[in-house]
Parts: C-alpha cells; structure tokens; sequence
C-alpha cells in the first residue's frame, strides 16, 4: 500500500489548469429524467471520459454538504459553517488534467418524495451510472473507448457491478469504498460515531442491533408482507442490493479492468482497515493508495476543498495505466480459450501467443482460496494444458491464468 508525497505527485503529474466548457445535461433513467453538468478542456476532443457515481444520501451533482449540527461540531469542529463541493471538486481538477467529467444529481434529489419518484427498483435507485454512461456515449467529444468509473463511498460498491456487464467500461476508481456489508458498516457507525460524541452508547447498539436483524432477514428471504420498508426500500429490493454489494471485491475480479483503490487515513465512516480487506481479496493488478490527513468526504479535517493528494493520486495513476495503454498488464482476451465451460470433470486452457517465459494457471473459489496452481517455465507459442477438476464439488470458480506479469480471469462452472 502506496502513500504519496504531493509535492512528487505534483511534480510527476505536470497537469496544467485548462479553461473548461461546463454544460447542464439531462438524459433518462428508468424513466426518469437524470440532471447532471458535463465538463470538459477546451477543444473537440475526443476526450477520456469520467463519470462520477456518487456515495449514498440524496446528493446533488456537485456533492454540496452544509456541514452543521451536533455531529459535525463533535466529529468535524474545524469544518463547522463550512460548506463542501466535493464531486465539483473532484470534477474541477480532472478537467484541469484534460478529461472530461459528468457529474449529476441523485435520483432521489431530484424526486424526494414516493409520489414524484414512483416505484422503487434496484436499477431505478442505484444504478443511474448504466444510463449515464450510455450518455456520454454519445456525445462526439467523448472517447467512447476510454469511459472512467470513479466511485465513491457507496458508489464504490456498485461500479464494479456495472463494469463487469459491459465492455465499454475502460476502468474502475474506488475512494472510500467499503468491503464490509452495508449493515454491519452501518451498525458499527452508529455505535462509534455515539461513543466519539458521548452519547447514548445503550441506544445506539440497541438501534445497531436492530439494523442487523432487520438485514439477517433479507439475507435469509424469510420477510412477509408485514416486515417493514428500511430507509423507505422495501424488503425484495434490500435484498437485490445486497447479493450485487456483499459480493464487491469478486465483482471487482470479474470486471478485470485496471482499478485503483483509495482509503482515506482519517475516515471514520469507512475506516482505512477496508483499503487492507480489498487488498488481500482481489486478485493481482488492482493499485492501493492510502491518502493521508483526509477525512470520508475527500476534504482534510481543516479545510474545505477537496485533498490535493487525492486528486493528484488519482490523475497520476490515470496518466500510468491509461495514457501509457490500460491493457499493459492484462492479457488479451482473444489470445486464451478455456473449454468447455460448463464442465464436468476438468477444462482445457490453451494461449496462443509468443512463448512465455513463465505462466501461472490457478483455480480459486469465490471465497479467494486457491484450490490448485500449476507454474510453468518458458513455454512456447499455442501451450494447451488440461486441468483436472474433477474432485471440486459443483459450483462457480475463478481461473486465473498469468503470462510473464500479464493476467486474465475467467469465470468457470463445475455442474457435477
């Protein structure tokens, strides 16, 4: 795990401020009209674009947060009266660096009440980045082969899950994503932030504990007609949330695009221990940077403007892995073939390309455990291996296969 110095990532980064066109757009999800400002450096592009999912709560497209009340003066005092633009930050610098940004308004902002939003569904509540990226897809100023995911907080949790559906998607940036469900995240929140502030300890653990019965319901699909909406969802839609959110890091693993992961060094909602849980469960590749002095919403504990560190972070690791080819340590799809897939008994893998010096198969449940690894040494052009599988029990599987540092995963199913 990375800390960067900003004043080398200012020097390494060389990104220079760039007047900017700035445009109100609006464009349809799930029926609904989603309001939003495209941004992008003067000139016709096209321009690598990034698309900014935004964590939960019903925030606007430039993430404005008055930061009064109680818990702010206990957790946050040196921020108190301030007011935060944290997504028209974000946005501001990456135009600067010459991307493109969309940044928009949650769904929910837009439509606050149940008469205005209508029926709540999972895609209609949390997945308006579908929608918003086949936007941008249409603009000609955009490169359509070169469309960034950054999430944050929440909305770390649910790019991987578009990105693994989709080829258009060229990578994934995660800030302040969490690995621990959402529950339990939410659980220890309301007893830790209630201890940091001295209150109710009793109170909040009790509500904690209601908050993870509730869920262990949803998991277990044992809710009736009487069980009661949680934030104003209903029970089917929790549990379409759930299955896509517990399953993050293998979501990550199965998009198999360059990702770049960020903690935040003083973040209490989602603590720095989750940059770690991401490290050890996705597979080789993934990039790990902790920002230091920087608090969940993106901002040093003092000052109102988004980290500078974050920023510049993320536009060096964008000028690393795309500007110097995102594909540079993924393994071309075409070059592998694995079948048959469905199997039964065992997969044959074979790579056509120039020989290797030394390649790596491994299989893996969804657990992350390693179940069987071969290594090979200077292997030469069309390599066909058979792998023997037949005493795993029925189920879904990851091979991964890694030619000199270059990788590729495929998902494989055992139906006996």
């Amino acid at each position: 795990m990375k800390k960067i110095l900003l004043s080398f990532l200012a020097f390494c980064t060389l990104h220079f401020a760039q007047a900017q066109q700035t445009q109100n757009v609006t464009f349809s999800h799930a029926g609904k009209t989603i309001y939003g400002t495209f941004t992008m450096p003067n000139g016709n592009g096209p321009f690598a674009t990034i698309i900014i999912n935004p964590g939960s709560g019903a925030n606007d497209r430039d993430g404005t947060m008055i930061m009064s009340g109680a818990t702010v003066s206990c957790l946050y005092p040196n921020l108190l009266n301030t007011t935060l633009r944290i997504y028209k930050d974000l946005s501001d610098s990456l135009v600067a660096a010459g991307y493109a940004v969309l940044r928009y308004d949650k769904i929910e902002y837009t439509y606050p009440t149940a008469q205005t939003l209508g029926p709540i569904t999972f895609k209609k509540l949390w997945l308006p980045v579908e929608s918003a990226i086949d936007y941008v897809k249409t603009r000609p100023e955009v490169d359509a082969k070169n469309i960034i995911l950054i999430g944050h907080s929440e909305g770390s949790s649910l790019i991987p899950y578009i990105a693994k559906k989709r080829r258009d998607v060229k990578a994934l940036i995660s800030i302040a994503g969490a690995r621990t469900p959402f529950d339990s995240l939410l659980a220890r929140q309301l007893v830790h932030f209630t201890q940091l502030c001295n209150g109710n300890v009793a109170a909040a653990q009790a509500q904690a504990n209601d908050v993870l019965t509730y869920f262990s319901i949803i998991r277990s699909k044992t809710w009736n007609a009487s069980t009661p909406a949680f934030g104003g969802v209903q029970p089917a839609v929790w549990s379409e949330y759930i299955q896509v959110t517990d399953s993050v890091a293998l979501n990550y693993n199965e998009a198999n695009v360059p990702t770049l992961f960020t903690g935040l060094q003083l973040d209490l909602n989602v603590p720095i221990s989750e940059l770690s849980r991401f490290q050890k469960e996705t597979y080789p590749g993934p990039d790990f940077y902790q920002i230091p002095n920087t608090i969940h919403y993106m901002t040093p504990n003092n000052v109102p403007k988004i980290s500078e560190v974050l920023t510049d972070t993320i536009i060096y690791w964008l000028g690393k892995r795309l500007m110097n080819g995102v594909k540079n340590d993924m393994l071309e799809e075409t070059l592998v073939k694995v079948y048959p897939n469905p199997f039964t008994d065992n997969v044959t893998v074979t790579l056509d390309a120039k020989p290797v010096k030394n390649l790596n198969i491994s299989v893996q449940n969804l657990l992350g455990q390693t179940l069987q690894e071969e290594k090979f040494k200077n292997v030469n052009a069309s390599f066909r291996k058979t792998i023997l599988l037949q005493n795993l029990p029925a189920g879904i599987y990851l091979l991964h296969l890694q030619a000199d540092g270059k990788l590729m995963t495929r998902k494989i199913v055992k139906e006996k």
